[in-house]
């Protein structure tokens, strides 16, 4: 296929692996900052403009959400898997009709999310043991973020495309436009505009709107590659089979992961504000650094995808061994530096000492276990664009059962600190889980026989 010459468009099947996956993740990297950079900011700007308690109904409500990104990341990660695996196979047709069946798929999931998500917010703020006094600002968070699914969808969607085709570039150009737009419109819905914590759902969805839309139109006017026309817009059941064959693992096995995530949440929540404000801030802190895993782990699974449609397994290993190294180069920079910044990071959200002691704690402890988490994310990639989807529901099921555990568990051994070793012992449990199915070759053998 000559087409990735002149369209914005890179093949990953030949070529030197490690400055091919590099070039491919930093882009991606630049973008997840960007957006967690304006994740950031609704945090500053909502602590500092509202207060403590305002910041930790915020926080409560982002774990809230998670449940929702993993339906959304499910879905469009399939979509990246089978657009990747054909464009790697040159089978110019079905990537452009695999185009089609995700969009179809997408549009459901984000109807059914939007009503789902709105009927059960109040339920679910319950079951995270949120207190009257914080419940009606997580609820009007959560509510707007809720209604605004179809916008997260279609910028995830239009990026999980491009991405898939190797450009990893335009959604990150994108991206830094919403975000600039992010923080602007934060300010005017709290500041300026008294909204209160739902003007910082607004301010984040309409950012999504506007680097969604402009993703859609890149794709159909700059790369014609993808148009479609006339009866190409009805979708091919058996794409649609095969998106949601690993778009629905994929959602699973992250919506459980979500379930232990808000089961740790609703533990936090019983120690009070001020240990849900430090919690709320390191993990704004933890999700930066995951930035670099799934940055990362969005190269392998590329990468992986176009080269099994390729046929080429070897390289597929070269490539997961360049993502060892690129984790390593990432974390032995970004830990070093959290562990030394940890309570100016906190004061730059809190003024308050002792959410500032136990945030400055807590980041301390997890720096140290980040590389087991980033090769945790390797493992889920290149098994999932592998076509080797239910050992990464596995995978899910052991984080499940080691957090909930922990997190009950290890704080009536140890206090409150115990909850500081839940998720770095949750990480390096599930990456060993992955290390040893990847390194039986049962991934390999399967593409093989299938």
């Amino acid at each position: 296929m000559e087409l990735n010459k002149k369209e914005k468009i890179t093949d990953m099947t030949r070529g030197p692996v490690f400055s091919q996956m590099a070039g491919f993740a930093l882009p991606v990297l630049f973008g997840m900052l960007c957006q967690r950079l304006y994740n950031f900011a609704d945090t500053y700007i909502v602590g500092h403009f509202l207060g403590d308690e305002a910041l930790a109904a915020v926080s409560i409500a982002g774990t809230a959400t998670y449940m929702l990104f993993s339906i959304i990341m499910g879905v469009t990660t399939g979509v990246g898997v089978v657009v990747s695996q054909f464009y790697g196979a040159q089978k110019e047709d079905e990537v452009r009709k695999s185009f089609v069946a995700g969009g179809y798929v997408a549009a459901a999931m984000a109807f059914v999310i939007t009503a789902a998500g709105m009927l059960t917010t109040h339920p679910l703020l319950g079951l995270l043991r949120t207190s009257k006094e914080l419940m009606p600002m997580a609820a009007a968070y959560l509510l707007v973020i809720y209604a605004g699914s179809s916008a997260t969808m279609l910028y995830n969607f239009s990026a999980a495309v491009l991405r898939a085709l190797g450009n990893s570039l335009v959604p990150l150009l994108f991206l830094i436009l919403s975000s600039v737009i992010n923080i602007f419109l934060d300010v005017a819905f709290i500041a300026w505009i008294p909204m209160g914590t739902a003007g910082a759902a607004f301010a984040t969805i309409l950012a999504q709107l506007i680097s969604g839309a402009l993703c859609v139109w890149y794709t159909f006017r700059l790369l014609p590659f993808l148009k479609v026309k006339g009866k190409e817009w009805k979708p091919e059941p058996h794409l649609v089979r095969e998106v949601l064959r690993y778009g629905i693992p994929t959602g699973l096995q992250m919506s459980i992961i979500s379930v232990s995530d808000m089961t740790l949440q609703a533990v936090i929540n019983t120690y009070g504000t001020v240990m849900i404000v430090a919690y709320g801030v390191c993990m704004k802190v933890e999700g930066l650094g995951f930035q670099l895993a799934d940055a990362v782990g969005s190269a392998v699974g590329t990468f992986t995808g176009q080269n099994i449609g390729a046929g080429d397994y070897g390289r597929v290993k070269k490539g997961v061994r360049s993502a060892y190294l690129l984790n390593l180069l990432c974390y032995g920079i970004f830990c070093p530096v959290v562990f030394l910044l940890a309570e100016p990071i906190m004061r730059a959200f809190t003024q308050t000492p002792e959410a500032v002691s136990l945030g400055a704690e807590y980041m301390r402890i997890f720096t140290a276990f980040f590389l087991a988490g980033g090769i945790l994310v390797v493992y889920h990639n290149i098994l999932r664009a592998s076509g080797d989807v239910s050992v990464t529901v596995l995978m899910g099921l052991s984080e499940v059962v080691t957090r909930i555990g922990c997190a009950f568990l290890l704080p009536r051994i140890f206090g409150y600190q115990g909850l500081w070793f839940v998720s770095p012992i949750t990480w390096t449990c599930a990456a060993l889980v992955g290390g040893i199915r990847y390194y039986s070759g049962a991934w390999e053998k399967r593409q093989r026989a299938g």
